[in-house]
């Protein structure tokens, strides 16, 4: 089974949990303290986020750090 990269999984939870709150992505980035430019560059792998910031992002989404990396079970392959 192929499993999603790191930032593949950030991006699809993260976008999963400001949806589920009605927080659009730019509100989320303002949250955190980045610029939208910083977020997408994390979605895209062109940044990698250190584990401060992971922390924020997961404090204003109000889910635990691990659930960020959780692989959603549209992406699981049998």
């Amino acid at each position: 089974m192929d499993e999603l990269p790191a930032h593949e999984l950030l991006t699809a939870n993260v976008r999963r949990y400001s949806e589920a709150q009605g927080m659009p992505l730019t509100v989320l980035a303002d949250s955190i303290g980045i610029t939208r430019e910083r977020l997408f560059a994390i979605f895209t792998g062109d940044f990698d986020p250190d584990l401060l910031l992971l922390h924020r992002i997961a404090e204003v989404l109000e889910v635990r750090l691990s659930a960020l990396f959780v692989e959603p079970a549209w992406s699981r392959r049998e």
